[in-house]
């Protein structure tokens, strides 16, 4: 049976590896959010440009 400091540290040690775990799945949907955004950013061309130049 293991004592009471070797089961509180594993406890400790699960909170930690949860807790990273939390912190690196938000982490990965803000990058694939941010990541998405500026593949689907498309700037607006003015239309004066657009046909000075098709001339």
């Amino acid at each position: 049976m293991k004592n009471m400091k070797q089961m509180l540290l594993d406890g400790f040690k699960n909170n930690v590896a949860k807790s990273m775990e939390v912190m690196a799945i938000k982490s990965g949907e803000i990058a694939m959010e941010t990541s998405c955004g500026f593949l689907l950013y498309e700037p607006t061309i003015p239309e004066e440009l657009l046909k000075l130049n098709k001339n």
